[in-house]
């Protein structure tokens, strides 16, 4: 008989524990899922309120699940101590313990810490606090960041369908880009710009440089899974992606979008130059973007009335002579790979020489470009450089006055004391600091305000301080050192990873806001969900 209670014993908490796995999975997908579709999408008064409502969209949706949430395991914990004499939540508590956080878990709580204690310790609580004197990044948006961050890693489980859901919207906000690239506007989201924005705004994400560092991740996720798909029809799709949102990115008219390509085309090797059928990917890879760099221009040249203007690094791209050539040539080679790894290569084994011819091809193009870099800033060789001169020159009016915000942004953190230089002004103050103390500067040099520093790393140090900057990058690195390894096993993760790169390549010239913050954040919980599945 004791052994008859045991025995229902153990299948009353096993059924308790499986119902309440699903029901917290279930649960964490809704919210990857509303995130990753429902914030790009979501807006009410087009472009006048779209920070707002995309921040209050993210907030209802996080808090929302948080309470269904905290109700669910409530009901569970009532269920677990009749039924189940408290199994469940033991399990529970040893699930939850220090010793099971992941680097990157540990570096997410050590964010928020930072930010807590910054917020804490400045001048402007409730500022920090909300982060209404900037963009909402306050520490109530990296509680949310947190929340969001632990439910779906630690309870998803991850599907590969997740990531065509996020293409899939990603697909869409590329579409309507494009057509804004085309002055068509089906839906109305410049009817009442002024002129001057008429440009500065683009689909349903708002300023160019926001939009571009969404596309940052869409063309990440896209182009990896391009690369590693085999199924013909998913093979397909993803070209289908990759062709758009590498359309998208390029006439998106900001000059980040040259961040990405960079971190893209020059890291992509390393996961692709192992075996023929990866070196081909890549050739088509880029013959697909020089293809594009040439349409593109073609529309910029004969039709200049339809098509938005374009300038900065497009211009030098596209004025180079050799690109229709090397553009064939790419073509060709692509091709011809094809049928080698379908004929003559076919039994080719893998081999990482190629990773490794492209290592030295990297840091022979770094010190070259290290060599040009001080011919131009130390040596003043600025003019035999041509129109790339103002991209090579660092001084003040580099990058649309980035060079003078970063300079800024340093003196002021040089004039802090000890803790605000470890744990900064507060999070999301930068507008405040610059106003008080900078405004006759900004507006005498350059007529305008500066209340972001344009540069998501400088921005934390100034903000979080030294402490909070470090986790941040932390949460970065330690994020894509798990999806790399996991990627042997599974390289759809791969893709995140890639996302994550490119997202902080161009993030050196861009600011942190929740209309891609948070999606940045929920793929990369989704892949340490991924990892977690993977054991």
């Amino acid at each position: 008989m004791a052994k008859e209670q045991k025995t229902m014993m153990e299948t009353l908490q096993g059924e308790v524990c499986a119902s309440w796995n699903k029901a917290s999975s279930r649960l964490a997908a809704v919210l990857a899922v509303l995130i990753m579709v429902g914030l790009p999408l979501v807006f009410q008064d087009y472009y006048f309120n779209i920070l707002q409502v995309k921040y209050w969209y993210y907030c209802g949706v996080v808090i929302a699940v948080a309470v269904i949430y905290v109700i669910m395991a409530v009901i569970f914990w009532n269920r677990d101590r009749k039924w189940c004499d408290g199994a469940l939540l033991k399990g529970l508590k040893s699930n939850l313990s220090l010793k099971s956080l992941t680097a990157a878990e540990w570096a997410m709580l050590a964010f928020l810490l930072a930010s807590a204690i910054s917020t804490l310790q400045s001048e402007y609580v409730y500022e920090s606090f909300w982060g209404n004197e900037g963009r909402f990044v306050g520490l109530f948006m990296i509680i949310l960041y947190t929340i969001s961050f632990f439910i779906i890693a630690r309870k998803l489980k991850f599907k590969k369908w997740y990531l065509d859901v996020f293409l899939g919207t990603g697909m869409i906000v590329c579409l309507i880009g494009i057509l804004h690239y085309f002055e068509f506007d089906p839906i109305g989201f410049k009817n009442d710009l002024n002129y001057l924005d008429y440009v500065d705004f683009t689909s349903t994400i708002g300023n160019i440089n926001t939009y571009t560092s969404y596309l940052a991740l869409v063309v990440g996720v896209s182009t990896v899974l391009f690369t590693v798909e085999k199924e013909a029809k998913r093979k397909v799709w993803y070209t289908v992606c990759v062709v758009i949102s590498l359309f998208a990115l390029i006439t998106g008219i900001s000059d980040n979008a040259y961040l990405t390509l960079l971190a893209l085309l020059g890291l992509l090797p390393f996961v692709l130059f192992n075996s023929v059928r990866g070196v081909r990917n890549y050739v088509v890879i880029l013959a697909i973007v020089c293809t594009e760099f040439i349409g593109i221009g073609f529309t910029v040249d004969k039709f200049p009335e339809h098509v938005l203007a374009i300038n900065g690094l497009f211009n030098v791209i596209t004025d180079f002579k050799g690109l229709p050539v090397i553009t064939v040539v790419l073509w060709i080679l692509g091709i011809g790979l094809y049928f080698a790894e379908r004929n003559v290569l076919k039994n080719a084994k893998e081999s990482n020489l190629g990773r490794w011819i492209w290592l030295a091809v990297v840091i022979v193009v770094f010190l070259g470009l290290g060599k040009v870099l001080y011919d131009v800033n130390i040596a003043g060789n600025v003019e035999k450089y041509g129109s790339l001169r103002k991209y090579l020159l660092f001084n003040d009016d580099w990058g649309t006055h980035r060079g003078y915000i970063w300079h800024l942004a340093i003196r002021i953190y040089q004039k802090f004391p000890i803790l605000h230089k470890l744990f900064g002004y507060g999070p999301d103050t930068f507008g405040i600091i610059t106003v008080q103390g900078y405004f006759d500067e900004m507006v005498g040099r350059y007529n305008e305000k500066f209340d972001s520093v344009h540069n998501e790393y400088l921005q934390y140090l100034v903000t979080i301080g030294i402490v909070g900057m470090i986790a941040y990058i932390s949460l970065l690195v330690t994020v894509l050192a798990r999806l790399i390894r996991k990627g042997k096993e599974n390289p759809v993760v791969l893709s995140i990873a890639m996302a994550v790169i490119c997202y902080g390549a161009q993030a050196l010239v861009n600011i942190s806001v929740p209309i891609v913050a948070p999606v940045l954040f929920t793929l990369m919980a989704m892949g340490l969900a991924a990892c977690r599945d993977e054991k």
